[in-house]
C-alpha cells in the first residue's frame, strides 16, 4: 500500500556522499551556531548549503554539498553516517541542554509550539509509519490533528495547564525542569546515539563542544575545525573574522546561546541561578546517567554511567518522529 511505499523509500535512501559535509546540531546544542558557522565554511569553499528540519532525505549534486540537519531522529542516523562524509557534530552536556530549554521555553520563545493547543515534532511523538516519509508538511498535518493535552500530561504537566508554556510556568522550579528533562530526552538520546555511532577510530566525524566556541576558545576551535575540514583557505584571517562577526556581532548567536546556561535574558538571574544548582545539587537520575552518558558533564565528570552500551542499538531500533 501507499504508506508501505512511503516506508521502503524512505529505508532505501542512499547516505550522504563522501565528499559532502554533514552539520548536525540538536535543540540547545547549538542550531543557531551550527548554521551561521556551516554557511561560513561552506560557502566560502564553494559548497551550497541544504537545510534539513525534518526527515528529508540527502540531496544529490554533482560536486561536495553542505547539508544542514537539525531535526536529527535515531533511525535516520544511517543516512548520514553511512556513506563516508565528513560530520561536525554539535554536542552540549544534557544537564546544560535541559536547564538551557527549561529557562528559554518558559520565558516563551518559540511561541509557536510552546504557546500552542495542538501537537508539534518538538513536543509530541509521530508513530514510524507517518515519520519516516521524509515530507514535513504531510507531518505537520498529524501533528495539527494531535490536541497537545495527552503529552502534556504524560510529561507530569499540571492538570491546568493547556500549552507547554502555561505547564512551565505553573509547575515550580524543580517539577518543571523534571518536565523539560522528560521533554528533551528524545533528543539527547539521538545525540548520545550518534556519538556513540560515529566514535572510534577513523572516524571522519567531529564532537564539537559548544563550549568552546566560547570567545575566549572561538578562535582555535575554529582554525582546528577549518583545518579538520581541508578547507581551502584554513588559514584565511578574514574567514576567521568573518566567523566571529557572525556570531558574536549583530545577531549574536552565540551570546544568546551561552547566556541560556545562565539565563535565556539575564544570565544573573535568581531563576537562572537556582536551575544552575537544581542541574549541581540535584537533577534527576535518569539526567544524571545522560550527563554521564555523554562524557560531557563538569557536574559529574567522573561518574561513569550504568548503560554505556546501549545508545548504538537505540541509534538501529530507534522509535517513532518527536523531536525537541
Amino acid at each position: 500500500n501507499e504508506g508501505n511505499k512511503h516506508m521502503q523509500n524512505a529505508d532505501q535512501v542512499s547516505p550522504a556522499a563522501p565528499d559532502d559535509w554533514v552539520w548536525i546540531a540538536h535543540h540547545k546544542t547549538g542550531t543557531k551556531v551550527a548554521e551561521e558557522l556551516a554557511r561560513v565554511l561552506c560557502r566560502s569553499s564553494g559548497r551550497r548549503v541544504a537545510k534539513n528540519t525534518w526527515r528529508e532525505p540527502p540531496r544529490k549534486v554533482a560536486r561536495g554539498l553542505c547539508h544542514l540537519v537539525l531535526k536529527l531522529q535515531p533511525q535516520d542516523i544511517a543516512r548520514w553516517t553511512g556513506g563516508g562524509a565528513r560530520i561536525v557534530h554539535l554536542v552540549r552536556d544534557p544537564a546544560e541542554m535541559v536547564t538551557s530549554g527549561y529557562l528559554y521555553h518558559r520565558r516563551g520563545s518559540e511561541p509557536s509550539w510552546t504557546n500552542s493547543t495542538i501537537c508539534s515534532r518538538d513536543l509530541c511523538q509521530l508513530p514510524d509509519a507517518a515519520a519516516a516519509t521524509g515530507d514535513k508538511f504531510a507531518a505537520q498535518r498529524f501533528f495539527n490533528a494531535m490536541p497537545a493535552a495527552p503529552w502534556l500530561r504524560l510529561l507530569g504537566c499540571p492538570p491546568s495547564a493547556r500549552t507547554y508554556l502555561d505547564c512551565l510556568r505553573t509547575a515550580g522550579l524543580a517539577a518543571g525542569l523534571a518536565i523539560e528533562t522528560r521533554r528533551a530526552a528524545h533528543t539527547i538520546e539521538t545525540m548520545l546515539a550518534l556519538q556513540t555511532v560515529t566514535h572510534g577510530p577513523g572516524s571522519r566525524t567531529r564532537q564539537l563542544e559548544l563550549r568552546s566556541l566560547e570567545r575566549a576558545s572561538f578562535n582555535a576551535t575554529f582554525r582546528s575545525l577549518a583545518a579538520w575540514l581541508e578547507h581551502p583557505a584554513r588559514g584565511d584571517t578574514e574567514l576567521l573574522a568573518r566567523a566571529r562577526r557572525l556570531c558574536f556581532g549583530g545577531g549574536k548567536v552565540l551570546t544568546a546561546a551561552h547566556a541560556t546556561r545562565g539565563s535565556p535574558s539575564r544570565a544573573g538571574s535568581p531563576l537562572a541561578a537556582a536551575a544552575r544548582a537544581w542541574a549541581s545539587n540535584n537533577a534527576t537520575p535518569a539526567l544524571r546517567e545522560l550527563s554521564a552518558r555523554s562524557g560531557l558533564s563538569r557536574t559529574w565528570p567522573h561518574v561513569p554511567p550504568l548503560f554505556s552500551d546501549t545508545a548504538k542499538d537505540r541509534a538501529v531500533s530507534g522509535g517513532g518522529g518527536g523531536g525537541g
